[in-house]
């Protein structure tokens, strides 16, 4: 997909496990938080382009973080 293409306000939610540090909430702060009963966290919000989605991601991978699941929103 061209980055021109890419549909304005998207917004994609991630769950990850574990509750996560503020000092590691520091590193996305274009997303809110919410914690999940059962040790997850899930994190939210608009990605503007795929460059973004694949920051965020590489974000999580080089934290350690656990990926569970990556959706997008509805509109």
């Amino acid at each position: 997909m061209q980055p021109d293409s890419w549909p304005k306000g998207v917004r994609y939610s991630f769950t990850v496990a574990g509750t996560l540090s503020e000092r590691t909430l520091t590193a996305f702060p274009e997303l809110n938080v919410s914690d999940i009963p059962g040790a997850y966290t899930m994190l939210y919000g608009s990605i503007a382009s795929p460059t973004e989605l694949r920051g965020v991601l590489a974000r999580f991978d080089a934290l350690g973080i656990t990926l569970i699941e990556m959706s997008r929103l509805p509109d």
